[in-house]
C-alpha cells in the first residue's frame, strides 16, 4: 500500500510517500505502526488531528480505525492546518 504525506507530515517523515509491503491491516494498526516509526506524529493521531483518506474517501466514513486496508490501497495523510 502507498502512504502519501502532506503538509507538516513531510517534515516529520522526511518523505512525501512510502510503500508498505503489508498484505492488510486496520487503520488503527497503521496509526500504531507509523507512530512507532515517526514518534512526532503519535500525539496528532491521539488527538485525531490527522485527516486520513483511503482511496479518495475519508476513513471516518469507511469504518474508522476498524477500516481494513489491503495491498494496493492508497492512503493520504494530511496534517492539521493552522490559520491566522
Amino acid at each position: 500500500m502507498k502512504i502519501l504525506y502532506y503538509g507538516d507530515l513531510i517534515d516529520v517523515t522526511l518523505k512525501r510517500e512510502e510503500i508498505l509491503d503489508i498484505e492488510s491491516l486496520k487503520i488503527g494498526d497503521l496509526k500504531n505502526l507509523l507512530s512507532e516509526r515517526y514518534p512526532k506524529i503519535k500525539e496528532s493521531f491521539l488527538k485525531d488531528e490527522i485527516r486520513i483518506i483511503v482511496n479518495g474517501r475519508d476513513y471516518s466514513f469507511t469504518g474508522g480505525d476498524e477500516t481494513l486496508l489491503s495491498k494496493g490501497y492508497e492512503i493520504a495523510l494530511f496534517s492539521p492546518v493552522g490559520g491566522g
